[in-house]
């Protein structure tokens, strides 16, 4: 199966335009940084900040879930008819926030401040995610989308899979702090495809283009 998706394909078959590839990429560091944290975050709040549990660390993340879906749907209504390049900086916006969230973990000395920096998570990725969505799911190459939408859940799964080990290794070794602080810089390399694409795309395309 594997030879038949890869073998006696033309180069072309797998060209992808430069927002595609830009979305992707973002993806795996942004999701990655995300794993690296989550699957052991419960030991964190149970063992690193007085008064905390598991409890604790399960409420927190609802309220995450909570918060994020507010701002999903107050962002999908506002971009709705908005320019491509408002959504590039909304998603950049969104982005920032997420870091700034596992910098105030990093700094977290009690429950409130959990519940306050998971909220600032959900702000983040509940503005930004319709609007990376959006943009990806505009520029899906024609006749490529399933194609395209599985290399995307491909690569950002594989970064998922091995960040939650790197995260396990570099907790146990070096502490939490310190990965939180990794997370929130590979979390910010997530903004730098976009950055390029968006300053190729204001030098390289007509103006007419650009309004639009």
């Amino acid at each position: 199966m594997i030879k038949e998706i890869f073998i006696g394909r033309k180069p072309s078959d797998f060209h992808m335009n430069g927002v595609v590839k830009a979305f992707i990429i973002s993806e795996i560091f942004l999701w990655s940084s995300w794993n690296a944290i989550i699957p052991i975050f419960a030991i964190f709040a149970a063992t690193k900040i007085p008064g905390g549990s598991t409890e604790i660390a399960a409420s927190s993340f609802s309220c995450y879930l909570i918060v994020r879906v507010i701002f999903e749907l107050i962002s999908g209504r506002y971009l709705s008819k908005s320019k491509e390049m408002k959504k590039f900086i909304i998603s950049i916006a969104g982005i920032i926030l997420i870091s700034i969230g596992y910098l105030g973990f990093a700094m977290t000395t009690s429950v409130t401040s959990i519940f306050i920096f998971y909220s600032v998570i959900g702000m983040g990725l509940g503005i930004a995610t319709p609007a990376k969505n959006s943009l990806f799911s505009m520029h899906l190459d024609k006749n490529k989308e399933v194609t395209e939408w599985s290399i995307y859940d491909g690569f950002v799964f594989m970064g998922m899979a091995m960040s939650a080990t790197i995260g396990g290794f570099v907790a146990s070794s070096y502490g939490f702090t310190f990965l939180f602080y990794l997370a929130a810089t590979t979390n910010l390399l997530s903004i730098i495809p976009y950055l390029l694409y968006a300053k190729r795309r204001g030098t390289t395309e007509p103006e007419h283009l650009k309004r639009n």
